[in-house]
């Protein structure tokens, strides 16, 4: 083998690296490129986390603020709303609902209110029937069907003094149905009569049971026995 061949064997198995071949001013470039991007990833590795930190906190403080601020609104309207519950215990809340110490009583309570506002007003009561009773905190909601006939002005009128009056009075599953076919043309000043469906209901509270008297005296006296 020749020299040639030798050195040319050599340069090519040795191994070489990128910045051989470049000048001394680029490996410095590169050199400094490498420090700032570690620098970089460095500084992104500390400040995220505390970034996240502090808008978690942040937040929370944010929510806390107006948690107090509601919370002085709500002390600021006590005194208010303490005029307002002291008034309204003063007042006879019995008004406001059915009168009947049974359900039965006070379901035909319901039954006669709901007969006189409608006849009142110009309508024509059907039929009433009374649905079961729901006791639930406290009170028993009584519930009547109610079937009438009466035009649109005479209706409107049942309804709203049925919801405006007391004792209060609740009203749904209205169904409201024409009476006259369909392209009717009435009168000048006639208004034809509509079949009207809808549940009312009031409500009553719920005296609780007390016990006999005469328990404990029974019991003292059977105690009293067994002694003897």
């Amino acid at each position: 083998m020749s020299a040639t061949q030798a050195t040319f064997t050599a340069t090519t198995a040795a191994p070489t690296s990128p910045f051989r071949r470049l000048t001394p001013t680029a490996n410095r470039n590169a050199a400094i490129a490498l420090l700032i991007a570690t620098l970089l990833i460095g500084f992104a590795a500390i400040a995220f986390p505390a970034w996240w930190l502090y808008d978690h906190y942040d937040s929370r403080a944010a929510q806390l603020a107006r948690q107090q601020r509601s919370y002085s609104s709500l002390n600021e309207l006590r005194p208010t709303l303490m005029k307002a519950l002291e008034a309204l215990k003063a007042k006879d809340t019995k008004k406001f609902f059915l009168k009947g110490a049974t359900a039965a009583l006070a379901g035909a309570d319901l039954q006669e209110l709901a007969r006189g506002v409608i006849e009142a007003n110009n309508g024509r009561l059907l039929s009433s029937q009374l649905l079961p009773h729901k006791d639930e905190n406290g009170y028993r909601q009584i519930n009547a069907t109610i079937q009438m006939t009466a035009n649109i002005q005479n209706l409107r009128q049942v309804l709203h003094v049925m919801e405006g009056r007391e004792p209060y009075l609740f009203l749904d599953n209205l169904t409201v149905r024409a009476q006259v076919p369909s392209g009717f043309k009435p009168q000048p000043g006639f208004e034809p009569e509509m079949f009207v469906q809808f549940d009312v209901s009031g409500l009553v509270p719920i005296t609780p049971v007390a016990p006999p008297s005469d328990t404990k005296p029974a019991a003292s006296k059977t105690a009293a026995k067994a002694k003897s």
